[in-house]
């Protein structure tokens, strides 16, 4: 098994697509994608590989001058075989001098299991995002 992780661009925007179940359905999510993997906003996207094929994605921004991985996606037949943990890796590696934010629902407990096993403190919480479903923000803090 190869896993790589590289930086992607505009010409990578389509494969995200494939591998979000959201962007299927949601024209907003598309979009916003489309424009994540532009780098609009000065977001950076990276994009993993598992033996050459597409397997997931993450992107990051910005959240009060610090970087905020805005989404991490593993494609469903790629999943519990280490594609966001090495997507976690490179995002944590590229920016170990910053404070690095991200947000889960409560509802998603693999994240909110993953998050803290890897030093993540929790940060704070937003409530009517997701109806019923509030929004937890964690901070890795620099190493």
């Amino acid at each position: 098994m190869a896993l790589a992780i590289r930086l992607a661009g505009p010409q990578d925007a389509g494969l995200a697509l494939a591998i979000d179940p959201v962007a299927a359905t949601s024209p907003h999510r598309a979009q916003w994608l489309r424009a994540a993997f532009a780098g609009d906003h000065g977001r950076i996207a990276r994009l993993a590989l598992l033996d050459g094929q597409p397997a997931g994605f993450a992107v990051v921004g910005a959240f009060f001058s610090n970087p905020f991985l805005d989404l991490l996606v593993t494609g469903e037949a790629f999943r519990r075989r280490g594609v966001a943990s090495a997507l976690l890796d490179a995002v944590e590696a590229a920016h170990a001098d910053r404070k690095l934010f991200v947000s889960t629902n409560a509802s998603n407990t693999l994240m909110r299991a993953l998050l803290p096993a890897r030093g993540y403190l929790p940060a704070g919480r937003v409530d009517h995002l997701d109806p019923g479903d509030p929004e937890l923000f964690f901070v890795r803090l620099p190493v």
